[in-house]
């Protein structure tokens, strides 16, 4: 295993913008004072323990209704067009800049996280060596928002992923020298 990213790609609660700012929920704890508010979550994340089930005993969160189970896809424009208040969402997810989202505070922390870190082959690294420092750069550096935008890339502006990623390499490089 070499050096983790910065970057937690784990679940998180998201709203949109206006409406967490209306009424001053940034923390989901903040969540408790408001269960005329309604959620939509994927059904992974309404069945696992570190998801709903799990973050509704650790905040005692209620919503007007049970959650809606909806598409991961659709969950960002449900919560930006105002068709549920809650979504979960994934931490590095491109489209929470692209429908002004705010991924709410886990301050309980209860999510886990999910730091991505390069697993190679001792034998792969041995032989092919230019692999491992190809990879240093990116140690505790790759942000949960340069994973978000280069997601965004990809995911709402439909760039190649092969091409984002080696204009980030390039970028990379360009700030080191």
């Amino acid at each position: 295993m070499l050096e983790p990213f910065a970057f937690n790609n784990t679940y998180a609660l998201a709203m949109a913008r206006p409406k967490a700012q209306a009424l001053g929920v940034r923390k989901i704890s903040d969540l408790a004072r408001h269960p005329e508010l309604s959620a939509g979550f994927t059904a992974e994340f309404a069945a696992r323990q570190d998801g709903w089930p799990g973050l509704r005993e650790r905040y005692h969160l209620d919503f007007r209704s049970a959650p809606r189970t909806l598409e991961a896809g659709l969950m960002y424009r449900a919560a930006q067009q105002s068709e549920v208040d809650v979504i979960s969402a994934y931490a590095t997810d491109g489209r929470i800049e692209k429908f002004d989202l705010l991924v709410l505070e886990d301050d309980q922390h209860f999510f886990p996280p999910y730091q991505a870190a390069p697993l190679i082959r001792r034998s792969t690294l041995t032989e092919h060596p230019a692999v491992g420092r190809a990879l240093e750069p990116l140690a505790g550096r790759l942000t949960d928002d340069e994973m978000r935008r280069l997601n965004a890339a990809v995911d709402v502006d439909r760039q190649r992923p092969e091409d984002v990623a080696e204009k980030y390499v390039a970028e990379l490089d360009a700030k080191q020298r």
